[in-house]
């Protein structure tokens, strides 16, 4: 895929049908961060994306829990991508439902847990 379709794949999908999916989901997954941010928090747990990558020991459940938080909204966003890739294109590329989750699911969660797990600490 060339940049230039790139570029016109992400133009489509700020002005095509069900774009308010791309304010909707990162806010999901960044009120779900916040929620696991406070817990993990509370329970003395280190900042969430330091932890998954220096802590190689508990780097398994540290992912587990994301996807465990994520597992029914990351469903949704790849059913949701699906559909609007081929309403906008008439094909479906895996390539782009997997950046889509990572890009507007995963980074949003992760930022939002690891800013809510640092702002209660500081607090405390």
């Amino acid at each position: 895929m060339s940049s230039l379709s790139i570029a016109e794949g992400i133009i489509a999908r700020l002005a095509g049908p069900m774009s308010l999916r791309l304010v909707i989901q990162p806010l999901m997954a960044s009120l779900l961060g916040i929620r696991d941010g406070i817990v993990d928090a509370k329970t003395g747990e280190p900042l969430f994306i330091v932890g998954l990558i220096t802590g190689c020991e508990d780097r398994k459940a540290k992912l587990g829990s994301l996807f465990k938080s994520l597992s029914k909204a990351i469903i949704i966003a790849v059913v949701l991508e699906v559909i609007a890739q081929y309403l906008l294109f008439g094909q479906v590329h895996a390539i782009g439902v997997i950046l889509y989750v990572f890009v507007f699911m995963i980074v949003p969660y992760s930022l939002a847990r690891a800013a809510a797990n640092l702002i209660v600490t500081k607090r405390k």
